[in-house]
């Protein structure tokens, strides 16, 4: 009877965990520290990270930025497509638009490094997903890869991208600035020579401070300096 009861309980707590999981389809796309302004891993969210990060285990999930009203943060989501946990710590204007207009589901995730790197905006469109499935509440059983999804010390993407090659001072990139600062500090802050900075932004004044909330290139159309 004893075993009769446990097996019982055991099925129940399976039937209930199950029950728990919600399965939608959605679009998965990327972003590294260049995305942000001023660039680097600060999340919106910070919870299981104080910034953004994860190798996409159920115990270390990699950060994902989405809407708040269909994912809230501290949630995780599992996507098979690529074999990874992800939890919800950060924010995504876009997300939020799309979600708002025609309750698009929409996460965008994070590939590092936590600096600047070129080639991360080439791997973002290589790794992107317009249609795939997300379970929200997964179970902590499902298969895992944990390959990263761009290796900042290599250069490598998980799916090999078409060569990226910056197209002359075409920019990738934008941020305002958080601060007054000179020309040689923003290129500083974006990983950038003078002499790159300014090619990126030819109509600034580089004689004088840029103002605070001005909105400048950051990078090449690669993504990186």
């Amino acid at each position: 009877m004893k075993l009769l009861k446990s097996l019982l309980f055991l099925a129940s707590v399976l039937f209930i965990s199950s029950q728990a999981e919600k399965k939608v389809t959605g679009e998965l796309t990327f972003y590294a520290a260049g995305d942000n302004c001023p660039p680097s891993g600060e999340i919106a969210y910070p919870g299981l990270h104080s910034s953004a990060g994860g190798l996409g285990t159920y115990a270390n999930p990699i950060t994902v930025a989405a809407s708040t009203a269909w994912l809230s943060a501290g949630k995780k989501v599992y996507v098979a497509a690529y074999k990874k946990y992800f939890i919800m710590e950060d924010s995504c204007e876009e997300c939020e638009n799309e979600w708002d207009s025609n309750g698009k589901y929409h996460m965008d995730a994070w590939i590092g490094p936590s600096t600047i790197h070129s080639g991360t905006t080439n791997c973002e469109v290589a790794l992107t997903l317009s249609s795939t499935q997300f379970i929200i509440d997964p179970l902590s059983t499902y298969a895992v890869d944990t390959t990263a999804f761009f290796n900042g010390t290599t250069g490598a993407c998980l799916k090999t991208p078409d060569n990226c090659v910056d197209q002359g001072n075409e920019c990738g990139n934008t941020c305002q600035i958080p601060s007054s600062m000179s020309c040689s500090s923003a290129a500083s802050m974006f990983l950038l020579s003078e002499t790159r900075f300014k090619a990126l932004n030819p109509n600034l004044d580089c004689t004088k401070n840029i103002a605070k909330g001005k909105s400048v290139c950051q990078s090449g159309s690669c993504g990186g300096p």
